[in-house]
């Protein structure tokens, strides 16, 4: 589904002034209908009151149940000045995210619709057509068998890593993150249960004061919270930079062609992010009973022959040897007492056995190597992406001929 999307309009050119790389806005916001803000307030001797640079700063625009987030940037570098909408169109559509759309047509539209509904004059020094995409979060649920596993998954998911996306530490209990927040591919993975149901508590309490949008977004949230239980949410956010160095378009219009042309545009840009983690938990073997029964997996897969044909185990103890150092320090410490070489020697043994890589970097904190096969779980319930009943929502702002998609 198409969970958050963040666009650039940028300014005409006409209403530009640049120096080298550094662009700012000719004009007056205060002439567009656009809320200015000042950092500097002074008087002069005789009285006066003067101002520093006008800006605007952020604000939002109300939906029928969540806001978006507006902000005119007049003085750039490396760019022209431009409008920034972010926003996610399922709030703004639906009242919920739990489960929803993935068209970016529909979502792009409708915020682009109350856009220039709240600020019409802008329109006129808007340069539409190259709307950029700068952001926009891809998610796929996936339905465990009961709501009091998510925790547990999302502990074992947060010692995964892949290259540079190392799970970041846990910022509060049912979410993790891989990398860091400047990188163009951003995964992350949470609870939606718990999320839902404590924003749901957030809002009753507004709805219960007589805030009447409240009491429809109540209404909202409250069918949607069954669906949630048990959901796991893998969210990957993918970013203009990704797009462009790997041949997809960021100008919005074009993004939304491609994703006609190829309706499962979102779902691909999903496993760019999330594969590379999903892959160090898959393997055949993610449960042993005991060292004796991990031995006798090692023995018959790395074993080898003497010139007389005797059997070599050499192989296997030292991948047990390591196996166990693994287990008791950890993935990370146990590289750091082996050359680059040796280590990935050792772990690429252990992985020919077709023993999970997601298992040895948990094996430290379950060193009775008792865990769930979390993926067979993850792969079973992927389809199961939203109620069999739901329709897509109808934006008021689709038919209107200002917002008509640009060849």
């Amino acid at each position: 589904m198409l969970d958050f999307l963040r666009l650039a309009i940028p300014i005409n050119l006409a209403y530009v002034r640049s120096f080298d790389n550094h662009h700012t806005f000719n004009g007056d916001i205060r002439d567009f209908g656009v809320p200015a803000a000042t950092r500097h307030v002074s008087k002069t001797d005789d009285g006066q009151t003067i101002t520093g640079d006008l800006y605007h700063p952020y604000e939002t625009l109300a939906s029928d149940f969540t806001d978006m987030a507006v902000k005119f940037y007049t003085n750039t570098m490396n760019t022209v000045p431009y409008v920034e909408l972010k926003a996610s169109p399922l709030k703004l559509l639906q009242g919920h995210n739990v489960y929803g759309f993935e068209s970016i047509e529909l979502g792009a539209l409708h915020m682009l619709g109350m856009f220039f509904e709240a600020f019409p004059k802008l329109a006129s020094i808007l340069d539409q057509e190259k709307t950029e995409v700068l952001c926009l979060d891809t998610t796929y649920l996936f339905r465990l068998p009961h709501q009091n596993m998510v925790q547990p998954v999302l502990d074992y998911m947060a010692n995964l890593a892949s290259g540079h996306r190392k799970a970041r530490q846990i910022k509060y209990e049912n979410y993790i993150t891989w990398g860091n927040d400047a990188a163009s591919v951003r995964p992350k993975a949470y609870g939606k249960f718990e999320e839902v149901k404590s924003q749901l508590n957030k809002v009753q309490k507004q709805a219960d004061k007589g805030c009447m949008r409240s009491k429809t977004l109540v209404m909202a949230m409250h069918d949607v919270l069954p669906f949630a239980n048990a959901v796991l949410r893998l969210e990957g956010r993918i970013c203009k930079t990704y797009l462009t160095k790997n041949g997809y378009p960021s100008n919005l219009f074009q993004l939304i062609k491609l994703q006609n042309e190829q309706p499962e545009l979102l779902l691909r840009l999903w496993h760019v992010a999330f594969d590379p983690i999903l892959d160090t938990m898959k393997g055949k073997y993610m449960n042993f009973s005991s060292d004796g029964e991990i031995l006798d997996l090692l023995k018959s897969k790395l074993v080898t022959y003497t010139k007389t044909g005797k059997p070599s185990y050499t192989k296997a103890m030292n991948a047990m040897k390591f196996y166990s150092l693994v287990r008791q320090m950890g993935l990370q410490a146990t590289q750091k007492i082996y050359s680059k070489a040796q280590f990935h020697k050792s772990l690429n043994s252990l992985l020919e056995c077709e023993i999970s890589k997601g298992h040895l970097q948990n094996l430290a904190k379950n060193p009775n190597g008792k865990i769930i096969p979390f993926v067979r779980l993850l792969e079973l319930k992927m389809c199961d992406q939203m109620p069999s009943d739901y329709q897509i929502p109808v934006s008021q702002y689709s038919s209107k001929p200002s917002l008509h998609l640009v060849a």
